[in-house]
């Protein structure tokens, strides 16, 4: 951890790092279009895309829809 005196009192504050992404929701979808695959987010909608859902990166930090892809479904 590095301090500076630019501000006295102040230090320098490590940013948060994400625990949860993308590509560990359980609400991601896959779709292959050719020889690619495009991932999606099967509860967020965009305007944009054909099918009306927006189009990921798993690498994101995940939203507040994040559900755990190991939670048991509710019966």
């Amino acid at each position: 951890m590095m301090k500076t005196d630019l501000f006295p009192g102040e230090g320098y504050v490590e940013p948060v790092k994400p625990t949860k992404f993308c590509r560990t929701c359980a609400n991601r979808e896959r779709w292959q279009c050719g020889g690619t695959w495009i991932q999606y987010c099967g509860v967020r909608k965009s305007k944009r895309t054909k099918n009306g859902l927006l189009k990921i990166k798993v690498t994101l930090p995940a939203c507040a829809l994040y559900k755990e892809e190991n939670e048991p479904q509710n019966k």
